[in-house]
């Protein structure tokens, strides 16, 4: 009888040595899985950071941005002339100051056109805007135009012309 148990107990002994292996096997092709999936989720997020990295504007945060330049290119427009005049006047002058204003954004973001603006950067070239002087524009936006001198005059907006000189 001792020699049956020793054998039941040497064939459970086997048997539990092989699940042993095999659970070991496993683990190993689990801890292999680990590291590979750690590297492919580097590989990914890397691949999304780059992405996102990219995208232009939504249509709605360019129009955003878009209206926060508006904005600015009154507030420059008044500050500009410091008095009323025509509004053919006002219209050319802020058409001009607000190229102005995304001539410095474009330059700034290092795009084509304000709408390229990345938008990771959204928030971030509003507040860029809202920071902007009128001081901060090229120097050829802080003068009158010929065609504004002409709209000037043919308006009567001699004090302006006086100013501005």
């Amino acid at each position: 009888m001792s020699k049956q148990l020793m054998e039941l107990n040497r064939s459970q002994m086997e048997q539990m040595v092989t699940q042993a292996n095999s659970i070991l096997k496993m683990y190993d092709e689990l801890t292999n899985m680990k590291v590979e999936f750690r590297e492919l989720y580097g590989e990914i997020r890397k691949e999304f950071d780059d992405f996102k990295n990219t995208v232009p504007l939504t249509g709605p945060q360019a129009d955003r941005l878009h209206s926060y330049c508006s904005r600015k290119g009154h507030q420059f427009t008044r500050e500009f002339f410091g008095e009323e005049v025509s509004q053919e006047l006002y219209s050319k002058k802020y058409g001009h100051l607000i190229r102005g204003i995304f001539t410095v954004v474009k330059k700034r973001y290092e795009v084509n056109k304000y709408n390229q603006v990345r938008r990771i950067d959204g928030e971030q070239a509003i507040a860029f805007v809202e920071s902007l002087t009128l001081n901060d524009l090229p120097k050829n936006y802080l003068r009158l135009t010929d065609s504004q001198i002409d709209t000037a005059e043919r308006h009567g907006d001699y004090h302006v012309l006086e100013k501005l000189g």
